[in-house]
């Protein structure tokens, strides 16, 4: 009875994490990315890609009854079942649950890499890029102090003291641990999707302002208007030390159009995101990450605005 239990909550837990990623991968729509990216394109009959026919043959109309989109509050519940999942079974069940398809994620990162070009040019690279705002609404601009710098510091404060909200960013978290280095970087382990492959890896050594003793690969952007910016490079977590990413995250403060003597001349925060991966990525594994990174970071600002607003955070 006690193992049948264990499979029928296992089950449940498969269909709650397929349903999560079929909703989130249906309502968000990635930004454009900054530079067009010729090595990718999109495989409708992957099985990845969920097309949006939902209700495509029947509509439904609400008459009386709950306020609000359907779909989003079908989204809300959804995120409640997870996150009550997640919580019951902890991060090292979580772990132990997944480790075939981590297993299978790691010999796939294996093939990619092993027959990629090992020239450190861009041309043998792809990224997934994303550019976002978060933009207070005007009358709260000058009360809050929402910038670049004031994010990544509750980025920081959030992966050292209260990681359940970075967990929080994305659906398919599972799992999410950030430490201090000894010299005031970060190092951080992650178990995420990049489109069909499980990847659990580690970032070893990573930083929110541009570390000196870390330097830009030869195919990452200047990106000279965004002051603060970090680098690092994601590994397996196998042992292997084999590099599946390149992170170059950039990030700075919106200038307030029509602001007058005395009034904050910035409100809102604006990012560019972007992985590298060696050029033989599948596609579907760069527009993976590139909708992960939409998807966490859109999560992640209103949540940073709002612990900055309240003073749960304070810069």
């Amino acid at each position: 009875m006690a193992t049948h239990g264990a499979s029928l909550f296992s089950s449940l837990l498969l269909f709650c994490l397929i349903f999560i990623g079929f909703t989130s991968c249906r309502v968000i729509t990635t930004p454009r990315p900054l530079i067009e990216n010729h090595h990718i394109g999109v495989d409708i009959d992957n099985p990845f890609y969920y097309p949006s026919t939902y209700n495509d043959q029947v509509k439904v109309s609400v008459l009386s009854g709950p306020q609000g989109n359907l779909e989003a509050l079908e989204l809300a519940a959804a995120r409640r079942a997870l996150k009550k999942l997640k919580d019951l079974l902890g991060p090292e069940k979580l772990k132990e649950l997944l480790k075939d398809d981590i297993a299978a994620g790691w010999a796939e990162w294996h093939d990619i890499i092993s027959s990629s070009s090992s020239s450190s040019t861009e041309d043998d690279h792809v990224v997934a890029e994303v550019r976002l705002t978060a933009i207070p609404r005007p009358d709260i601009c000058q009360s809050v102090d929402f910038s670049a710098r004031n994010f990544v510091g509750w980025f920081a404060d959030s992966g050292f003291n209260h990681v359940d909200k970075l967990w929080a960013g994305h659906p398919e978290h599972y799992g999410v641990h950030l430490t201090p280095n000894a010299d005031g970087t970060m190092r951080g382990e992650l178990i995420e999707p990049w489109g069909p492959l499980l990847t659990y890896s580690v970032i070893p050594r990573f930083t929110p302002v541009v570390d000196p003793a870390v330097q830009k690969k030869p195919w990452m952007r200047a990106l000279p208007g965004f002051p603060l910016q970090m680098v690092g490079d994601e590994t397996l977590m196998d042992g292997s030390g084999v590099v599946v990413g390149n992170l170059h995250f950039a990030f700075r403060d919106i200038p307030v159009s029509g602001s007058v003597s005395g009034e904050k001349k910035t409100c809102g925060v604006e990012v560019v995101l972007a992985m590298w991966m060696v050029g033989n990525t599948p596609p579907d594994v760069v527009e993976g990450m590139r909708q992960h990174l939409a998807v966490e970071y859109a999560n992640w600002f209103p949540k940073a605005f709002d612990d900055i607003r309240t003073g749960a955070f304070k810069p």
